[in-house]
């Protein structure tokens, strides 16, 4: 047994020693959707097509830059966001994609999708000193579960389920939390059942998201009682549900209940972006960067670390600096300050304690998040943790 211990430290010193030489490594990566404005419509006349069309070019390339930026920055900085000329906003300019163009001698009309590159984006509100949502969430699997009544059994994959089709059907997009939805085919059907998601089977709901690759799983319930619907939303998976509280709202029957599915569905994914937008923001103006070491009995401990460290929105980079049996040296480097990086840490199960030396420890703590539907716990909880999200979108 301790051939075989040492077997294991000497490659996994090597395999640490080995990334050293790849560099500082950059911490969650971005979802370009994130960066893009899509439906911008551009109608210009001028001396002829050209030149109109040029300067539609021009204006839609403004306008959606703007958008990004309103969409990524808080609402009260909007008044700040930079103005850039034409030949500048190119170099921000990823791609674009022209639908519906239409022109005549003078005349030039289209709709546009301009990307944009990310790093350029976040650089430029950097320099003017802006707060800003750095990353996009994860992509996560919504499970639609509905009841028909508070007493009625609820529902998944049965035809009958209205709330799914709301969601397969929905025509809004979730630009920070890429957002994914089963098709209810048999595959998905032979995969889990509703009563084994409402009783928290993981490894079940988690084969599911595999094949929609997504990363984390939402459960969001409705429940018909007269003429008002509840939602709920809670996450399966301990670090969708580290970012993203346990909500629930009401949503009156209005003419007919596909309108009224189809608005619940928008407040859910409004409600999903406000939430990320106010937990993510952070204002990167001077880098502060500590020392920590951290223990690492083995190479899925360190994946499971590297993968929490880079959930963490105000860690700009990280590098390895050295590595020995059982131990890693990393300096961190992030925005803002250390209680929030400590908080942010502990939000997603990894711990920062100073030792005597100064130097930082970094560590894990492994803990149930996850909690049915229905408990004591959820009913107490439900209403002042969905009050504490609005309240902090509310500002944004």
């Amino acid at each position: 047994m301790k051939m075989k211990k040492l077997c294991f430290y000497g490659a996994l010193t090597v395999w640490l020693i080995g990334l050293t030489f790849i560099g500082r490594a950059q911490a969650a990566p971005v979802d370009t959707k994130m960066f893009s404005a899509s439906g911008i419509q551009v109608d210009v006349t001028a001396a002829n097509a050209a030149a109109a069309r040029e300067q539609a070019m021009q204006e839609g390339q403004k306008k959606a830059l703007m958008v990004v930026m309103e969409r990524i920055t808080p609402s009260y900085v909007i008044e700040q966001l930079p103005e850039l000329v034409p030949d500048d906003i190119l170099n921000f300019v990823q791609d674009i994609s022209v639908l519906n163009e239409k022109t005549s001698s003078v005349r030039y009309m289209a709709t546009l999708e301009v990307r944009f590159n990310p790093d350029a984006v976040r650089e430029l509100l950097r320099q003017n000193g802006l707060p800003y949502v750095r990353t996009s969430g994860k992509p996560l699997l919504i499970l639609p579960i509905y009841r028909r009544s508070a007493s009625a059994s609820p529902v998944l994959w049965e035809e009958n389920n209205p709330w799914l089709r709301a969601w397969v059907n929905r025509n809004v997009e979730s630009y920070m939390v890429p957002l994914f939805v089963p098709m209810g085919e048999l595959s998905d059907l032979q995969t889990v059942s509703v009563d084994r998601i409402l009783r928290g089977d993981l490894p079940a709901a988690q084969d599911l998201a595999k094949r929609y690759e997504a990363e984390g799983i939402l459960i969001v319930e409705l429940v018909r009682n007269g003429q008002t619907f509840t939602v709920k939303g809670r996450a399966m998976d301990e670090m969708t549900a580290s970012e993203i509280p346990n909500f629930t709202f009401s949503v009156p029957l209005t003419k007919d209940t596909a309108t009224t599915f189809a608005r619940a569905v928008k407040k859910v994914v409004e409600h999903l972006e406000s939430v990320w937008k106010s937990e993510q923001m952070v204002q990167f103006n001077e880098a502060a960067s500590l020392v920590a070491l951290v223990p690492v009995a083995d190479l899925s401990q360190w994946q499971k670390i590297k993968e929490r460290l880079d959930r963490i929105p105000i860690i700009s980079s990280y590098d390895l600096q050295a590595a020995r049996a059982g131990v890693m040296q990393l300096t961190i480097f992030f925005a803002e300050n250390i209680d929030r990086l400590q908080k942010e840490m502990n939000k997603r199960m990894l711990t920062l304690t100073v030792l005597p030396s100064g130097v930082f420890k970094l560590g894990t703590t492994d803990q149930v998040m996850y909690r049915p539907f229905g408990s004591t716990a959820d009913q107490n909880g439900e209403n002042a943790m969905m009050s504490a999200a609005e309240e902090r979108g509310a500002s944004y």
